[in-house]
Protein backbone atom coordinates (compact mmCIF):
# COMPACT_ATOMS: atom_id res chain seq x y z
CA UNK A 1 0.00 0.00 0.00
CA UNK A 2 3.18 1.87 1.20
CA UNK A 3 4.62 1.46 -2.14
CA UNK A 4 1.42 2.94 -4.56
CA UNK A 5 1.11 5.91 -2.89
CA UNK A 6 4.98 6.63 -3.43
CA UNK A 7 4.17 5.57 -6.91
CA UNK A 8 1.57 8.25 -7.15
CA UNK A 9 3.75 10.94 -5.30
CA UNK A 10 6.32 10.43 -7.83
CA UNK A 11 3.60 10.84 -10.91
CA UNK A 12 2.51 13.83 -9.82
CA UNK A 13 5.88 15.12 -9.05
CA UNK A 14 7.29 14.12 -12.52
CA UNK A 15 4.38 15.86 -14.14
CA UNK A 16 4.81 19.05 -12.71
CA UNK A 17 8.10 19.26 -13.87
CA UNK A 18 7.14 18.62 -17.75
CA UNK A 19 3.70 20.95 -17.19
CA UNK A 20 5.56 23.97 -18.66
CA UNK A 21 7.10 21.89 -21.29
CA UNK A 22 3.27 21.53 -22.51
CA UNK A 23 2.98 24.84 -23.00
CA UNK A 24 5.94 25.51 -26.29
CA UNK A 25 5.93 25.33 -29.67
CA UNK A 26 8.39 25.12 -31.96
CA UNK A 27 9.32 28.29 -33.88
CA UNK A 28 11.79 29.66 -36.23
CA UNK A 29 13.42 32.83 -37.01
CA UNK A 30 11.57 34.77 -39.59
CA UNK A 31 14.80 34.97 -41.05
CA UNK A 32 15.65 31.87 -41.05
CA UNK A 33 19.22 32.40 -39.74
CA UNK A 34 18.71 34.73 -36.55
CA UNK A 35 19.42 37.81 -35.82
CA UNK A 36 22.42 40.56 -34.78
CA UNK A 37 20.45 41.97 -32.15
CA UNK A 38 19.61 38.62 -30.18
CA UNK A 39 17.88 35.69 -29.61
CA UNK A 40 14.53 33.46 -29.21
CA UNK A 41 14.80 30.68 -26.43
CA UNK A 42 11.54 29.91 -26.45
CA UNK A 43 7.73 30.37 -27.51
CA UNK A 44 4.59 29.54 -25.58
CA UNK A 45 1.17 29.22 -25.95
CA UNK A 46 -1.91 29.07 -23.85
CA UNK A 47 -4.02 27.46 -24.79
CA UNK A 48 -2.26 24.56 -26.47
CA UNK A 49 -3.49 23.59 -28.51
CA UNK A 50 -6.09 26.08 -29.02
CA UNK A 51 -9.82 24.90 -29.51
CA UNK A 52 -12.62 25.89 -31.72
CA UNK A 53 -14.28 27.77 -29.14
CA UNK A 54 -11.36 30.03 -27.88
CA UNK A 55 -11.47 33.45 -29.69
CA UNK A 56 -8.06 34.35 -27.57
CA UNK A 57 -4.52 32.97 -26.88
CA UNK A 58 -1.97 34.10 -24.92
CA UNK A 59 1.85 34.21 -26.23
CA UNK A 60 5.04 34.18 -24.01
CA UNK A 61 8.20 34.72 -26.20
CA UNK A 62 11.77 34.70 -23.96
CA UNK A 63 15.35 35.50 -25.45
CA UNK A 64 18.40 37.02 -24.93
CA UNK A 65 19.37 40.65 -26.36
CA UNK A 66 22.98 41.13 -27.76
CA UNK A 67 22.23 44.14 -28.07
CA UNK A 68 20.28 47.33 -26.71
CA UNK A 69 16.44 47.83 -28.07
CA UNK A 70 14.75 51.18 -27.71
CA UNK A 71 11.18 52.05 -27.91
CA UNK A 72 10.18 48.49 -28.58
CA UNK A 73 7.16 47.73 -29.88
CA UNK A 74 5.86 43.93 -30.23
CA UNK A 75 3.79 43.32 -33.64
CA UNK A 76 1.80 39.95 -33.41
CA UNK A 77 0.49 39.51 -36.96
CA UNK A 78 -1.33 35.64 -38.50
CA UNK A 79 0.76 35.24 -42.18
CA UNK A 80 0.00 32.73 -44.82
CA UNK A 81 0.82 32.61 -48.60
CA UNK A 82 -1.90 34.90 -49.30
CA UNK A 83 -2.72 36.46 -46.54
CA UNK A 84 -1.57 38.79 -43.62
CA UNK A 85 -3.42 39.36 -40.63
CA UNK A 86 -2.18 42.17 -37.96
CA UNK A 87 -3.23 40.83 -34.77
CA UNK A 88 -1.69 43.48 -32.36
CA UNK A 89 0.54 45.75 -31.50
CA UNK A 90 2.08 46.14 -27.74
CA UNK A 91 4.44 48.55 -26.52
CA UNK A 92 7.01 46.89 -24.03
CA UNK A 93 6.63 49.11 -21.26
CA UNK A 94 2.47 48.82 -20.89
CA UNK A 95 2.76 45.01 -21.07
CA UNK A 96 1.75 43.37 -18.11
CA UNK A 97 4.41 41.07 -16.56
CA UNK A 98 7.20 42.02 -19.77
CA UNK A 99 10.39 41.49 -17.53
CA UNK A 100 13.94 41.98 -18.09
CA UNK A 101 16.72 39.68 -16.08
CA UNK A 102 19.12 40.62 -14.45
CA UNK A 103 21.45 39.24 -11.76
CA UNK A 104 18.76 36.46 -11.84
CA UNK A 105 16.44 38.94 -10.72
CA UNK A 106 13.12 40.25 -12.68
CA UNK A 107 12.84 43.97 -13.35
CA UNK A 108 10.16 45.56 -15.20
CA UNK A 109 11.80 47.11 -18.81
CA UNK A 110 11.76 51.02 -19.16
CA UNK A 111 10.72 50.74 -22.78
CA UNK A 112 14.38 49.20 -23.40
CA UNK A 113 15.69 45.54 -23.91
CA UNK A 114 19.55 46.61 -22.44
CA UNK A 115 22.33 44.45 -24.19
CA UNK A 116 23.26 41.13 -22.11
CA UNK A 117 19.84 40.86 -20.57
CA UNK A 118 17.49 37.58 -21.04
CA UNK A 119 13.98 38.74 -21.08
CA UNK A 120 10.20 37.85 -21.11
CA UNK A 121 7.50 39.17 -22.68
CA UNK A 122 3.90 37.74 -22.61
CA UNK A 123 1.58 38.60 -24.83
CA UNK A 124 -2.20 38.11 -23.39
CA UNK A 125 -5.22 38.16 -25.49
CA UNK A 126 -3.86 37.98 -29.02
CA UNK A 127 -6.79 37.23 -31.50
CA UNK A 128 -7.26 33.71 -32.72
CA UNK A 129 -7.29 33.47 -36.56
CA UNK A 130 -8.67 30.82 -38.72
CA UNK A 131 -6.53 31.60 -42.29
CA UNK A 132 -5.81 29.07 -44.91
CA UNK A 133 -4.31 25.90 -44.07
CA UNK A 134 -0.57 26.41 -43.51
CA UNK A 135 -0.19 29.86 -41.75
CA UNK A 136 2.06 30.86 -38.99
CA UNK A 137 1.97 33.49 -35.98
CA UNK A 138 4.72 36.25 -36.01
CA UNK A 139 6.01 38.06 -33.35
CA UNK A 140 8.60 40.78 -34.19
CA UNK A 141 9.74 43.13 -31.65
CA UNK A 142 10.16 46.38 -33.62
CA UNK A 143 12.51 49.32 -32.22
CA UNK A 144 10.78 52.74 -32.97
CA UNK A 145 13.16 54.66 -34.92
CA UNK A 146 11.67 58.80 -34.74
CA UNK A 147 14.72 60.37 -35.25
CA UNK A 148 15.17 59.09 -39.02
CA UNK A 149 11.80 58.59 -40.20
CA UNK A 150 9.25 61.02 -41.62
CA UNK A 151 6.28 58.82 -41.85
CA UNK A 152 4.49 55.96 -39.46
CA UNK A 153 4.85 53.29 -41.60
CA UNK A 154 9.00 54.15 -41.55
CA UNK A 155 9.46 54.41 -38.38
CA UNK A 156 10.01 50.79 -36.58
CA UNK A 157 12.63 48.71 -37.74
CA UNK A 158 12.47 44.87 -37.12
CA UNK A 159 15.26 43.69 -34.64
CA UNK A 160 14.03 40.12 -33.66
CA UNK A 161 11.19 37.88 -35.34
CA UNK A 162 10.09 34.26 -34.76
CA UNK A 163 7.19 32.83 -36.41
CA UNK A 164 5.23 29.30 -35.05
CA UNK A 165 2.37 27.28 -35.93
CA UNK A 166 -0.51 27.13 -33.29
CA UNK A 167 -1.37 24.00 -32.71
CA UNK A 168 -5.14 23.69 -33.44
CA UNK A 169 -8.05 21.24 -32.25
CA UNK A 170 -9.78 19.87 -35.08
CA UNK A 171 -13.53 21.09 -34.49
CA UNK A 172 -14.60 18.11 -36.14
CA UNK A 173 -12.92 16.10 -33.44
CA UNK A 174 -14.36 17.87 -30.59
CA UNK A 175 -17.98 17.62 -31.08
CA UNK A 176 -17.44 13.89 -31.93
Amino acid sequence: MATSYVQLLLLVLASLLFLPALYAVDFGYCNKNGYDYGNFSRVEISPNPVGPEDNYLDITVSGYASKQMNNVTIEVYAKSKKTTDRLGDYYICKVGNACVIKSGLCFSPECAIEAGTKFVLPIPKVQVDDLEDGFKYVVSLLEDDLVNSRDYDEKFIERMCVDFVVPMLDSTLVSA
